[in-house]
């Protein structure tokens, strides 16, 4: 294919409207400056006498850029038009419109492509540590168990011993099973199902300072999860069971407050921590800080909520999400 055939190839498959004019006639158009001016009833002469006013208050420049809004029959139509001069000796240039909203929408769907990856590496990462604790606790605990029935079948053991071993598989098989509970309270909490959202939270909150020994707090108004699809309440459980969690790892507190609150168009959490905090600054504004935080704001984010974190060393951290009530 030779290099005419190429140009003549992208010229007609760019999704950018390309329009070139010759002494103020259009000269040859591309399919997708067709498509824009049949579609939105556009003068190709119109968007010229635009982009040209704005190049003559700088005839220097061979290249100008302006951004239009014109009414269309459905609302408006913005537009970025760049005008350049190809050969001023014989009147040629061109001009190329590009939509905002074709724009946005690619722009969308990268982004919504990137979340899915941050949010498929999550839960890579979710279920290798499922693993890892079904293999080092769980699977190691039912072995020994395993280990002591063998010896109580095949040695020649007196009733003590029996008694013995067999207490000693008992209260192995206790905690193997106090394990699991927990491993199934980690994955999906019943409560959450059962009750809904600030009672999850509270026993979630509940079991943490039992284990932790660090005060947690949950303040929450009646009913303030009751204009959330599922979904939400899941999400919000989630970013408070990780919020807390961090907190309990990396920032040594000595106390962590749950806010639950409506709000006239949205319900929001935070989740308030004295610990050591972090300076924000040194991760990217917290990218890269941790797959744990990326997770949560990308989880917010694919269900159109807003997510904060608040840190600086020795002032503790403020997580904050905010979801709009469900139509």
């Amino acid at each position: 294919m030779t290099e005419a055939k190429w140009l003549k190839m992208y010229f007609n498959q760019s999704s950018a409207a390309i329009m070139i004019f010759q002494d103020d006639h259009l000269f040859k158009s591309n399919a997708a400056a067709q498509q824009l001016v049949k579609k939105y009833h556009l003068s190709p002469g119109y968007l010229l006498q635009i982009v040209k006013n704005q190049w003559r208050q700088d005839e220097a420049q061979r290249l100008t850029a302006t951004a239009v809004t014109l009414p269309v029959a459905k609302g408006h139509l913005h537009l970025s038009l760049f005008y350049r001069v190809l050969d001023p000796d014989q009147g040629v240039y061109a001009l190329t419109a590009e939509n905002h909203q074709q724009q946005q929408h690619l722009s969308s769907i990268e982004h919504q492509h990137l979340l899915n990856r941050y949010i498929n590496r999550a839960h890579e990462k979710e279920r290798q540590r499922i693993s890892q604790d079904l293999h080092d606790s769980i699977a190691q605990g039912v072995y020994s168990a395993i280990m002591g029935v063998r010896r109580i079948a095949q040695d020649q053991l007196s009733a003590q011993q029996v008694q013995t071993t067999s207490q000693t598989i008992e209260i192995q098989l206790q905690q193997t099973l106090a394990e699991i509970k927990a491993m199934a309270l980690d994955i999906r909490p019943a409560v959450l199902d059962s009750f809904g959202l600030v009672p999850a939270i509270k026993a979630l909150a509940k079991r943490l300072q039992a284990n932790s020994g660090v005060t947690i707090n949950v303040l929450a108004t009646d009913k303030s999860d009751i204009h959330l699809s599922q979904d939400g309440q899941n999400v919000l459980y989630r970013v408070c069971q990780e919020a807390i969690n961090n907190a309990l790892r990396h920032a040594q507190p000595s106390e962590i407050n749950v806010l639950v609150s409506n709000h006239p168009h949205f319900v929001q959490m935070q989740v308030l921590d004295d610990g050591s905090g972090f300076d924000l600054s040194q991760y990217g504004g917290f990218n890269g800080h941790s797959l744990g935080l990326m997770n949560m704001k990308e989880r917010v984010t694919a269900l159109n909520g807003f997510f904060k974190i608040s840190s600086h060393p020795n002032e503790g951290t403020t997580v904050t999400v905010k979801f709009p009530f469900n139509k």
